[in-house]
């Protein structure tokens, strides 16, 4: 035994690491130190007499390669290819490409060039971009390359937008092939077609690498494991069988990508017999949070016996909010995390994770509301997506006809035929007549220097703008939706094919959410001697404080995810928000048996990041596409035993939630004496919906008790003090 190799191993561990010949299957546990023991593989291979070069190692990340690749080298190891399966086809098909007719130095186009030459193919069959996005056809012809199909296998069905993708398939590929070019998929797929139609080029290959081994290998999706299949095939086929596979099927989370957990779960039949090694021993959370995700876990079917262990204290009891409301939701863990920063926490070591990406905005506010630093890994802040940016420069037209800038931004989103030319003749004309980019939108003589077709678009454009400037009268939701209705946006940002169309439908639902709850929260006069606008300007004010208080990129912060974002990662503080259901598990997988073990397995991944502590929140009430809604918690906090749970409540809150959800039977209230009596005019309090504000008038006794209330926004309103649920805060003069 080598000692460098092997110190720090556990059993299980170290039996990975010294296997022999013969097909591995390593399931690895969530924090079982699975980069350890593939690492580690490498290096003791190596230093047993295996050369290098006949180490083939692929992961899915350039990152997570380089990082595999550094660790070998820290333990003696010579310097190892481990590579991302695209590039190492990539740089294996520069040798082979030949053999199908393409040139050594071929060209690989990534999705942008894809998408200009299927523009330029539909343009010369006369197919307009309304009927389909180039990138919606592109992404199609993606998910048939990735699942090894064509169109003849029939996944597309009869729709016109598959019509299309069945249209352009086989131009789309002889022009690639003509121009010598690759996009990514092909890469895998040509290098499989070499494969398997040059059975010397295959044996080359086979010969050159008898020793494969696969990192992440439950991400793996069809065509890859049939590239593996031929690189390093079973014994049963002639081959080696020196394949080890290292992955976990509970952690299987990227099928919108194509991944099939089939592949791991059919490793051990397909490369029979097969040593099966399970790395149960957990180093990274306490007992109980490891006991609740195990316990979820094992609801699922789709997965290999497996269960993981710690020597890990019990630790903490994993919290349990059950909100009112979104806004209570995102105060009260706004709260806690401040109560974890006063008790010494590093923020860099507090994460937030969520199911979809528009469940930031209510958190982002209650963080910027209590000076909290945050920043959203893997993705933008609510108001700074692209399709936010563009509803919201719409609305400051409305507001400013003189903002050029937000004019430019929407004059051709969606594309009304006004590219950079004509914007330019538009802009030429509308400086001639002193007039500004709005306005000349409107003035239909301006407009002969464009095209029918842009002529058109703009009268179209113009007629909508008027609806909603008219509309914005009765508030910004209004204003909101003659946009959407009267520009199609929705269709135009959810028509692209690729797995953000859903997002992208989902945050503009929550901007109607927030124009909404915004209205309804200033529907009676402001008042006081600097009141806030009312209606669509109010609203843009309060969006544009809101951005203005993002933070710099120093000093510690509150990390913001996606589940999906937050694999591979860990935190000793995790907090999970919106699990109802609906949310997490998503409403679109109700119907599909499949689609729900892998937001189960989403779960499973969220709990399994947390080191210490675990706090786990739903609301009763969420707005959801500007309705308020009652939502049922989710069946993945009903699967976690409840003595491992801990109901939380804001200590301002005396009244707890029943799982049922339900309005009449769901939530009782026991009034604070203290908090009642401490109610006088001119203190502080704040409310779940409408933030903080001062007690102006109190009236009534006992149950009738009520207060008016003028909160921070100059609007006030009045509250029966035993439903109210109101906080009481610091007092202040009146």
């Amino acid at each position: 035994m080598h000692d460098s190799i092997y110190e720090d191993l556990n059993q299980q561990q170290a039996a990975a690491v010294e296997h022999g010949q013969g097909p591995l299957m390593v399931l690895a546990g969530a924090g079982s130190g699975k980069t350890r023991v593939v690492t580690r593989r490498i290096a003791r291979l190596m230093m047993d007499g295996v050369r290098a070069h006949q180490i083939l190692a692929l992961t899915f990340t350039n990152k997570a390669a380089g990082e595999m690749a550094r660790r070998v080298e820290q333990l003696g190891g010579d310097y190892v290819r481990v590579a991302t399966f695209h590039s190492a086809c990539a740089r294996f098909l520069r040798s082979e490409a030949h053999l199908i007719g393409f040139a050594p130095d071929y060209s690989i186009y990534d999705t942008q060039d894809r998408d200009t030459l299927i523009k330029e193919l539909m343009a010369e069959q006369h197919i307009s971009p309304k009927e389909a996005k180039p990138s919606l056809i592109g992404n199609w012809i993606s998910k048939l390359k990735n699942a090894a199909m064509t169109p003849d296998d029939g996944l597309l069905g009869s729709s016109d937008v598959m019509r299309l993708v069945e249209r352009l398939w086989t131009p789309y590929h002889e022009r690639m092939k003509k121009a010598s070019a690759m996009d990514f998929d092909d890469l895998l797929l040509n290098f499989l077609q070499i494969l398997r139609e040059h059975p010397a080029a295959a044996e080359r290959y086979q010969e050159r690498f008898p020793w494969v081994l696969v990192d992440e290998f439950q991400d793996t999706n069809r065509v890859q494991y049939d590239l593996l299949k031929l690189l390093c095939p079973p014994a049963s086929a002639g081959g080696s069988g020196n394949m080890c596979v290292v992955g976990d099927p509970d952690q299987s989370i990227y099928g919108f990508r194509g991944a099939e957990v089939r592949n791991i779960l059919d490793f051990e039949s397909d490369y029979e017999p097969c040593t099966v090694v399970r790395l149960e021993q957990n180093y990274r959370s306490t007992a109980n949070i490891l006991r609740a995700a195990e316990t979820v876990i094992a609801n699922n079917t789709m997965r290999k016996d497996k269960r993981l262990r710690t020597d890990a204290e019990d630790g903490a009891s994993i919290l349990r909010l059950k909100a009112t409301g979104s806004t209570e939701e995102a105060s009260t863990l706004a709260d806690r995390m401040q109560a974890l920063v006063d008790e010494g926490t590093s923020l860099e070591e507090v994460a937030v994770f969520y199911r979809a990406h528009w469940l930031s905005r209510g958190l982002e506010q209650a963080l910027k509301d209590k000076g909290i630093p945050y920043e959203i890994v893997g993705g933008q802040t609510f108001f700074e997506r692209r399709e936010i940016k563009d509803l919201l420069a719409y609305l400051r037209v409305l507001i400013n006809p003189l903002d050029d800038v937000s004019m430019a931004r929407i004059v051709n989103v969606p594309p009304r035929g006004l590219g950079k030319v004509s914007l330019e003749r538009l802009r030429g004309r509308a400086l001639e007549a002193g007039m500004s980019l709005r306005e000349a939108v409107g003035e239909a003589s301006l407009h002969d220097v464009l095209s029918k077709k842009a002529r058109a678009g703009l009268a179209e454009l113009a007629e909508t703008l008027d609806k909603a400037q008219a509309a914005a009268e009765q508030g910004a939701q209004a204003a909101l939706r003659a946009i959407l209705e009267g520009t199609g946006y929705i269709q135009h940002a959810t028509s692209y094919g690729d797995a953000e169309d859903s997002t992208r439908e989902d945050n503009i639902a929550e901007l109607v959410s927030d124009t909404v709850q915004y209205d309804d929260a200033g529907d009676e006069p402001p008042d006081g001697d600097d009141p806030a606008p009312a209606g669509l300007p109010g609203y843009l004010q309060h969006v544009a404080l809101l951005t203005s208080a993002d933070r710099g990129d120093d000093g510690p912060a509150v990390r913001m995810m996606t589940v999906h974002a937050a694999k591979g990662l860990e935190f000793d503080h995790v907090f999970v928000c919106g699990l109802e259901e609906g949310t997490f598990p998503s409403m679109r997988t109700a119907d599909d048996p499949d689609g729900l073990e892998e937001e189960r397995r989403l779960m499973y991944v969220a709990l399994t990041r947390a080191r210490k502590t675990l706090m786990l929140s739903s609301a009763r009430d969420r707005m959801v596409n500007g309705s308020m809604e009652t939502m049922r918690p989710s069946r993945f906090l009903r699967e976690i035993p409840e003595d491992l749970l801990e109901n939380y409540a804001p200590s301002w809150r005396r009244y707890d939630l029943d799982d049922d959800g339900s309005h009449s039977t769901g939530w009782s209230v026991t009034p604070d004496p203290e908090a009642l009596a401490g109610l006088q005019k001119g203190v502080r309090v704040r409310h779940d919906l409408y933030g903080s504000g001062v007690v102006r008038r109190l009236a009534g006794r006992g149950m009738n008790a009520r207060a008016v209330v003028r909160f921070d926004d100059g609007v006030e309103r009045e509250f029966v003090l035993e439903y109210a649920g109101l906080q009481l805060l610091e007092d202040m003069e009146f």
